[in-house]
């Protein structure tokens, strides 16, 4: 739960930058005609990012379309759904809003923006994959059609430090494949150096590194057998091994997600499992670093995800070309935009090409490479609910009061209990 916030979080942080920052098109009569405009934005409620990013964004749009006003309504994230359902039903939807999973798309609550992208000439063939084809709730695309898109993308990715893994006689891993989770929890004990305060390795669960299907069926259906299956319960015993070792820390000492890159950049920290942003941080340290897929088990697809500020237009909307306009605009130009004031990787790697986003560091040409191998996973609906138990079963584990299959034996029944319940919530609704 701690790792969907923490992505909500961030993904809510970037939106807002875009939200606040558009305006409509002139290719709609209404624009060339010099009637006014009025976009409806809704985005969750994240303070501080009204910078450079927002403010060029704003005006560069501007000047393309000067008769079309964004105005933006910024709600806390916990209410944000509550509000937009009440909207729905009062038949007052705003005309842009954020999207998280395909349920807005299946009930034909979004416009497909198929044609737009046609229109515009966007080529979706060099984005990241996983975000503009069909799958989990980082997906743009649901049934062979898009309702969203984005200026960036953010990743999870494993870095780890060049000098420490030099010094210890140890190959460097290649960014793609990545290594397994035995050579991971291996390679962080070598490099673990307890006396001079350093970690050889940093993964906040299992979760960090192992792809959700592992947990169910391919059809998205079963979790029994699956979960407290025995790869999957051997993938529970292997981490849990670098805990009992001392190789890696527990949350309770460092929060990979939430301090991973500080300690890594102090160089108390050889690999990381983390977001995959903020590398200024790193790179201003002097750590000569390179980056890798996060572990994942032999024969297993590689997944780690990605997520991109997804923007979308409400079929109700009164000015549906004005809105596809504004995603027309933040999805090209919005890009490069983005990149100059914040750093961030391009969503379109050709453009991150383009703008030279990698320059001369080796790392960073890593992580292109990592993105570009990016899968969505089997689809579920509310994974992260269905999936509660798991952690409770993990934190069993790390605390020696069960066995891991003890663990996921006991949790199995439960994350069934609800995968069944989602799924039939989801039939229902489809009715």
């Amino acid at each position: 739960m701690r790792w969907r916030r923490a992505f909500v979080g961030l993904v809510a942080l970037l939106l807002v930058a875009a939200a606040c920052s558009g305006s409509g098109d002139e290719s709609n009569d209404s624009s060339e005609a010099g009637e006014p405009v009025s976009l409806d934005y809704w985005v969750f409620e994240s303070g501080g990012l009204a910078g450079q990013f927002l403010e060029q964004l704003t005006t560069e749009f501007e000047e393309e379309n000067p008769n079309v006003e964004l105005d933006i309504t910024a709600y806390p994230e916990e209410n944000y759904g509550v509000k937009l359902d009440t909207a729905i039903a009062a038949g007052k939807a705003p005309d842009l809003v954020l999207v998280f999973g395909p349920e807005q798309m299946r009930e034909g609550l979004l416009l497909p923006l198929d044609d737009m992208v046609s229109e515009a000439g966007i080529d979706l063939s060099s984005y990241v994959p996983s975000i503009v084809t069909p799958g989990d709730e980082f997906s743009c695309a649901y049934e062979g059609q898009l309702y969203c898109l984005g200026s960036y993308a953010g990743s999870v990715q494993m870095i780890y430090n060049k000098d420490m893994f030099d010094a210890a006689g140890i190959p460097y891993p290649e960014p793609w494949p990545p290594m397994t989770p035995e050579e991971f929890v291996d390679t962080a004990c070598q490099l673990t150096d307890a006396e001079n305060g350093v970690w050889g390795g940093a993964a906040s669960d299992p979760l960090a590194y192992l792809p959700f299907d592992m947990m169910w069926s391919a059809d998205g259906r079963t979790a029994t057998g699956y979960v407290n299956g025995t790869d999957f319960v051997h993938q529970f015993e292997v981490l849990a091994s670098g805990y009992e070792q001392g190789c890696i820390p527990t949350s309770n000492i460092m929060d990979p997600w939430e301090q991973g890159r500080d300690y890594f950049a102090r160089g108390e920290l050889a690999m990381v499992i983390t977001d995959f942003q903020d590398l200024d941080k790193v790179e201003k340290a002097g750590i000569n670093w390179g980056s890798t897929g996060v572990p994942t088990p032999v024969g297993i697809d590689p997944y780690f995800f990605v997520w991109t500020d997804s923007v979308g237009v409400m079929a109700s909307s009164d000015n549906p070309e004005e809105a596809m306009d504004f995603i027309a605009f933040l999805t090209t130009r919005g890009q490069e935009i983005r990149y100059e004031a914040s750093g961030d990787i391009p969503l379109d790697l050709a453009v991150a090409d383009e703008v030279n986003w990698a320059g001369d560091i080796p790392g960073r040409h890593d992580g292109l490479e990592i993105l570009s191998h990016a899968r969505p996973l089997v689809f579920v609906p509310n994974r992260w609910d269905v999936a509660g138990p798991y952690y409770d079963a993990w934190g069993f584990v790390i605390g020696g009061e069960k066995t891991a299959q003890e663990a996921l034996d006991d949790a199995a029944p439960a994350i069934q209990e609800n995968l069944d319940s989602e799924w039939e919530s989801w039939e229902e609704q489809g009715d």
